[in-house]
């Protein structure tokens, strides 16, 4: 076997094979599907029925002018020189007429109508779209947004949306309120940069789901972040500080033997008894807390010196049961912060994404997304066979159809001669762009 049948560049580039390639960058593979395609118009294909479809547009770029470059030289070339270069991707010449069938594929590919389609998957979806765009469910004059003007429209919805949640909108402005009074105006702008950017899909897929489900947003965000319903941050600690006055006494005494200890061990006895003066609340816990957590919110090394921890080693048994209990409720209190400014900013960010859709609607805008390219290749394969069935039923009506022009032997004809030319135009119309995009 010779070398030239082992090259896998060669089997690949081999039309009669369904050949699927992997290989890295630089290895090759538009060189390949370059050649792919010239041998496919050295066996006759027709140019307008070769579609080639790339992710990039530099990718589709690259792989025209490689082939145009190819075809170019080929015009140019004399026999011997041509007869290698058809050689070297795999193909043979037969004699002068395939040499001249060779020469005029430039100029074939040239002539083409509409040029060879090499394109990118977005640009073939938006050309089904746009042929077929009833049954795609899209407006009939759409246009595809690019990056920068989706990043405009988004950027108009969320300054919309801001307006009408600072002058009444009631839902918006306490989420908007919550945010900016837990946060910044600087924090909020980057959560909905995160939401609204390239990753938006993401949250368009959220609210999917939870329409799919019926689940209420709340209960989602405060399962997600193990949170309860009726959690709230306030709430939370409130009733825990309430119970920590319930054992008022024995954390006096616990107050007293650290005021007997070192310095730091002073400083801890003074947070606890302020903390114990203090009304149940938010207030009060921030300031118990510091006697067993850190400012990040991690437990204290040692809450208590190990010189004074060893004069009463049952007072030190209590502050780390007490400060076991105070890591559990930090721990509730995050989730239950996370959870509220998550559904804030998911508020927020669902009446902007509501508000883009209108304004994609009102400029007759559409995004391809990876479903919309799924269903332009349905809608279009789908509409090609209506068309191909209702021109069959045409040409061949059965029975039931004869029966439904009222056994008139005149009736269809009849029709056909009060708006034939109507009909036959737009019959053409739409049968020539369904066989140009289904290749046939």
């Amino acid at each position: 076997m010779s070398a030239r049948l082992t090259d896998p560049s060669i089997v690949a580039a081999d039309p009669a094979r369904s050949a699927w390639v992997a290989a890295n960058a630089g290895a090759g593979k538009t060189y390949t599907l370059a050649n792919r395609v010239t041998r496919l118009l050295l066996a006759d294909t027709e140019p307008a029925r070769i579609l080639c479809l790339t992710y990039t547009k530099a990718a589709a770029a690259e792989m025209q002018g490689r082939l145009f470059k190819q075809l170019g030289e080929w015009s140019m070339l004399p026999d011997k020189d041509l007869q290698r270069k058809v050689q070297d991707i795999g193909a043979d010449l037969g004699g002068p007429e395939d040499m001249k069938k060779a020469r005029r594929l430039f100029a074939k590919a040239l002539e083409t109508p509409g040029g060879l389609k090499i394109l990118t998957i977005h640009a073939f979806c938006q050309n089904v779209l746009s042929r077929f765009p009833l049954e795609a469910g899209v407006p009939a004059a759409f246009d595809v947004l690019d990056e920068q003007t989706a990043r405009e429209l988004i950027a108009q919805a969320r300054s919309r949306v801001l307006e009408r949640a600072g002058s009444g909108d009631a839902a918006r402005a306490a989420a908007l309120a919550f945010l900016l009074t837990q946060t910044s105006e600087a924090t909020l702008t980057d959560i909905l940069d995160a939401a609204l950017g390239a990753d938006r899909r993401k949250l368009e897929r959220f609210f999917e789901g939870l329409a799919v489900s019926g689940e209420d947003l709340a209960a989602a965000v405060r399962r997600a972040h193990g949170a309860g319903l009726a959690d709230s941050a306030d709430t939370i600690v409130t009733g825990f500080c309430a119970d920590v006055l319930q054992d008022a006494a024995q954390l006096q005494a616990l107050a007293l033997w650290l005021s007997q200890g070192t310095k730091t061990d002073q400083t801890r006895a003074s947070e606890l008894g302020t903390a114990l003066a203090m009304t149940p609340g938010p207030a009060m816990y921030d300031t118990y807390r510091t006697v067993f957590l850190t400012q990040a919110g991690e437990p204290r090394k040692d809450p208590v010196t190990k010189k004074h921890s060893a004069t009463r080693p049952d007072l030190r048994a209590l502050v780390d049961r007490l400060q076991g209990e105070v890591l559990a409720v930090e721990e509730r209190r995050r989730a239950a912060h996370a959870a509220a400014l998550a559904e804030a900013a998911l508020v927020i960010a669902d009446a902007v994404r509501a508000e883009y859709a209108r304004a994609k609607r009102a400029r007759g805008g559409a995004r391809l997304r990876r479903s919309d390219r799924a269903n332009a290749g349905i809608a279009g394969t789908q509409r090609c066979r209506r068309l191909g069935a209702l021109q069959a039923r045409r040409r061949h009506p059965s029975r039931a159809d004869r029966r439904g022009a009222g056994h008139q032997p005149g009736a269809m004809a009849h029709r056909q001669g009060a708006d034939g030319g109507v009909l036959r135009r737009n019959r053409h119309r739409r049968r020539d762009s369904a066989h140009n995009l289904c290749g046939r």
